[in-house]
């Protein structure tokens, strides 16, 4: 499995229990385990929810499932 799947694998599996559509970042954040504090591996570095948060912008929401964010964040973070 390559880095770009596999972060969207993590990312898919950290909002397992999300409720969708989420509206606006502030629901995002509350649908996180840790809040702005939850955290992907890529290889041998961590990054949070705030590290992330700069790849999504108000005109991206709704998000309607956990695929289409995770889509969205692998393709800006440029995986």
């Amino acid at each position: 499995m390559g880095v770009r799947e596999e972060v969207h694998e993590q990312i898919l599996e950290i909002l397992k229990g999300a409720k969708f559509p989420i509206n606006m970042l502030e629901e995002l954040i509350s649908a996180l385990p840790e809040g702005m504090d939850t955290t992907c591996m890529i290889g041998d570095v961590e990054v949070t929810a705030a590290d992330a948060k700069s790849l999504i912008t108000e005109k991206d929401f709704p998000f309607k499932d956990a695929k289409q964010l995770a889509d969205l964040m692998v393709e800006r973070a440029g995986l």
